[in-house]
């Protein structure tokens, strides 16, 4: 089941609002979570849990993110009333260390799964159906006598090609019917890792080391999904393009070769390899948007954040994006640790400059995220925070003299959203005249 996009099907329209970017930190917030969001999606929530309890599962997975969390809390308690032997399980980004205990302690879950989950699973299922019991193996953590077990660390997968294509059957219909068949995207993952540790970032602590599919494995996946579903857009939902320039360029030959007849689109690295020949490769194996991270307008940030390329370079990238026919995108944080007025006005110029050319910029606020080099040494950043919040997601922090504040962060987002849609109305204004 998708219950985000269920929801949001059967949800009533006053209620779809709840979808909108300004309602994310209640979804993140368990308090506000349940005064607000709840109220308005009992008449959803019951039958949700009825549905799942009709389908006789000894064995319930939900997938944990910060948006999702606080709805899975909610179902398990309701789960667990109507039937305490159910075992459930959670799995996915949020389930770091400290956020796995907490999930365990609210006596709500009785298994997380920590990191890589494929193969912690089989085996967790395996264990359930020869003894009906809950047995540690590597990749877990659960409950037993009020004490938690830890399973200790599962080894990463090392061939990626042996895992099985996502199956989209049970839900696809729901998709179509919400999106357009003309507009539905489906994900598809070339890669775990990344081949850089950003200081704001967890990724490469989640994966450990960048580990990329074969070229073979990801042209039949496409062509697989598009012959299984009917659909030929899809996203890539890594958040880099590729570990090697040599990788990307066999995988893009091949879908060419191969004849895929594919729509593709991904987050990247502005990484130095992607020259205008390349980019024009990358666009013949059907690739029509590319949403590089750039972050800052200012090279001094640039450097705090780990994030290792040149201001200089993205320029040239983006120009030949463009040219390539690519469409580019690119994403903007503001207010992190050490930005000073200077840096964060040459945001605003860096992203004025390239206006012209990308259409769709994202602002977001620095986010303190658990296992973070920024979370997890505070201090040489200069961040200030209660460390007993710094286990539960996104937290308030500054730095010193409050030069970097939650207040000011959320001043700078709203002014550069401002100052990007007033460039976008300018712009449409001018080629009207």
């Amino acid at each position: 089941m998708d219950l985000n996009i269920q929801t949001y099907m059967d949800a009533k329209k006053k209620d779809q609002e709840q979808w909108y970017e300004k309602y994310r930190g209640i979804l993140e917030n368990q308090s506000k979570f349940l005064q607000k969001n709840i109220p308005r999606m009992n008449y959803l929530t019951e039958g949700w849990v009825d549905k799942i309890l009709k389908s006789e599962a000894k064995v319930i997975g939900f997938y944990i993110s910060y948006s999702t969390e606080q709805m899975a809390l909610y179902l398990s308690k309701k789960i667990k009333e109507k039937n305490k032997n159910i075992r459930i399980i959670f799995g996915g980004p949020q389930c770091y260390q400290e956020r796995a205990r907490a999930s365990l302690e609210s006596q709500l879950v009785d298994i997380v799964v920590v990191g890589e989950g494929e193969m912690t699973l089989l085996d967790i299922v395996n264990n359930l159906e020869k003894t009906d019991q809950i047995q540690a193996c590597p990749g877990m953590l659960f409950m037993r006598n009020g004490e938690i077990i830890d399973g200790g660390p599962r080894e990463f997968i090392k061939d990626l090609d042996s895992l099985p294509y996502p199956d989209f059957s049970d839900f696809i219909d729901d998709y179509k019917n919400t999106l357009g068949r003309d507009y539905i995207s489906l994900t598809i993952s070339w890669l775990r890792g990344c081949t850089h540790q950003c200081a704001f970032c967890y990724e490469s602590k989640l994966w450990g080391r960048p580990r990329m599919r074969s070229p073979q494995s990801i042209c039949h996946e496409f062509i697989h999904q598009k012959k299984t579903y009917g659909v030929s857009r899809f996203f890539k939902a890594d958040s880099t393009l590729a570990i090697s320039e040599k990788q990307l360029t066999e995988t893009c030959d091949l879908l060419i070769n191969e004849k895929a007849d594919v729509q593709w689109f991904s987050q990247a690295r502005p990484e130095k390899y992607l020259s205008l020949e390349l980019l024009q490769k990358i666009k013949k194996s059907g690739c029509t948007c590319l949403s590089y991270g750039v972050e800052s307008g200012a090279q001094s940030v640039i450097k705090k954040m780990n994030k290792g390329f040149e201001l200089k370079s993205v320029q040239e990238i983006i120009n030949n994006t463009v040219k390539a026919g690519i469409k580019p995108a690119m994403g903007l944080m503001v207010d992190s640790p050490g930005e000073t007025p200077i840096d964060y006005i040459k945001t605003i110029g860096f992203m004025l400059k390239n206006k012209k050319y990308i259409k769709n910029i994202s602002v977001a606020s620095a986010a303190v995220t658990p296992m973070s080099d920024w979370s997890l040494h505070p201090g040489k950043y200069h961040i200030i925070t209660n460390d007993s919040l710094r286990k539960v997601g996104n937290f308030p922090w500054r730095t010193k003299y409050y030069l970097n504040n939650s207040y000011l962060r959320e001043i700078k987002r709203i002014l550069l959203e401002i100052i990007k849609y007033a460039h976008i109305v300018y712009f449409k204004l001018l080629s009207k005249d």
